[in-house]
């Protein structure tokens, strides 16, 4: 330890006059510790939202979806299958239809997305076989999937004010209908009500549907599929991916990566830490004038010491380096205790819960937290710059000091 730093730490251990000198000591260390803890727990916060959001987005929704499928045969579809298949970086695919059609209950009639997919392929793709609470996939496979069995959304099923065995109707899209007296009249079947699952992404469990795939095929009058799945092996090259993907297929076809389906969303929330970000970063800001004030208010109190120092052989740099020390240590000191707080905040958060959003908002229905560790290292550096450059100008003041001027008159 020098002697510069070793001054630095008896200036701030020791009793200063009054009672303002350790106010502002206590205020600048708090303020640092405020601005550090209030951004780890929004980063999280929001690295929560993002990882949340998407985590539930593709446990129903593929990585990529290859489209341009309505008119393909079932042997045609079978090949393009294997061919996407064979593109690197692909895992699995699974065709399916969907599509936009109504339901009615005897209570009330909801507009859907209706999807028609095979349980064990889809399994393969999404996570949706985890979302399941109610009922069971057995009839949407196998020899049962012409049983005219449907799963629903637990939001949707509230919406239709039905349950497990209850009976919906489901409408055929209007090119189906046929012509009657009065007109156009739709393609309605009657389906029980199987299963319900809830992936926690509110959009999903509001709006879709689940039937199997010969059901769909023949409600929405597709030959083969709407659409092909697809799972990658690395979920951050699915937009890459997704190019090869359209390539391998044919000009005819066209894909779209999870990045793309959900760029709006995804944007936003990026927008938002930033913004967040740079707010918080503002706190700490202030506390770093607070160690501009403390130091100077310390340096105007050990005049005199400064002048003994002067006389006994310190140089400026010397004195430049004991202030300088004394700020970066009530910097440190702040963002290690801004640093425990904000971890302790965010895990406490994260284990119990304590807020509850609401779903129709924010798309789910707590508060998500997602502690990394690089966004903490980025705001422990970021902050030590910061205080570390506000001591540079009170430090650089007391070097000038005139050390004849300080004995005679500190």
């Amino acid at each position: 330890m020098t002697y510069e730093f070793s001054i630095a730490l008896r200036y701030l251990k020791t009793k200063r006059h009054g009672l303002f000198a350790a106010l502002t000591t206590l205020i600048a260390i708090g303020g640092v510790a405020l601005g550090v803890a209030a951004l780890i727990i929004t980063l999280s916060v929001m690295n929560g939202f993002r990882s949340d959001i998407q985590e539930k987005t593709l446990g129903i929704s593929p990585h990529i979806l290859l489209m341009g499928l309505d008119k393909e045969s079932p042997i045609s579809l079978k090949i393009l299958k294997e061919r996407v298949e064979k593109v690197p970086n692909v895992e699995a695919s699974a065709p399916f239809v969907f599509g936009q059609t109504l339901a009615k209950s005897s209570h009330a009639t909801q507009g859907i997305l209706l999807r028609g997919i095979v349980p064990e392929n889809e399994f393969r793709v999404t996570g949706v076989k985890k979302t399941l609470i109610a009922g069971e996939w057995a009839a949407l496979e196998g020899e049962k999937s012409s049983q005219k069995i449907v799963v629903l959304g637990i939001e949707l099923a509230h919406a239709l004010g039905t349950s497990l065995g209850a009976q919906i109707l489901i409408f055929s899209p209007t090119e189906n209908a046929s012509m009657g007296a009065m007109g156009m009249i739709p393609k309605v079947e009657p389906y029980i009500v199987g299963g319900i699952f809830q992936s926690g992404y509110y959009e999903y469990d509001a709006n879709l549907a689940i039937i199997s795939l010969e059901n769909a095929k023949r409600l929405m009058s597709v030959p083969g599929a709407t659409a092909i799945g697809i799972k990658t092996k690395n979920l951050d090259q699915a937009q890459e991916t997704a190019v090869k993907v359209e390539e391998a297929a044919g000009l005819k076809f066209w894909s779209r990566s999870w990045q793309s389906m959900n760029r709006n969303l995804f944007q936003a929330l990026k927008l938002e830490k930033i913004v967040m970000t740079l707010i918080l970063t503002m706190i700490i800001l202030v506390a770093a004038f607070t160690i501009i004030s403390n130091l100077i208010l310390m340096s105007i109190e050990k005049t005199r010491d400064i002048g003994i120092l002067r006389a006994l052989g310190a140089s400026r740099s010397s004195i430049k380096k004991i202030f300088f020390y004394a700020g970066t240590i009530l910097g440190t000191t702040g963002i290690a205790i801004g640093t425990v707080l904000g971890i302790t905040i965010s895990e406490i958060l994260k284990k119990t819960k304590l807020i509850h959003l609401p779903q129709d908002v924010y798309y789910l229905d707590r508060l998500p937290i997602n502690i990394q560790w690089t966004d903490i290292a980025l705001v422990v550096i970021a902050a030590f710059i910061i205080t570390s450059l506000s001591s540079l100008y009170p430090a650089g003041r007391a070097s000038k000091t005139d050390p004849v001027e300080a004995i005679r008159y500190g």
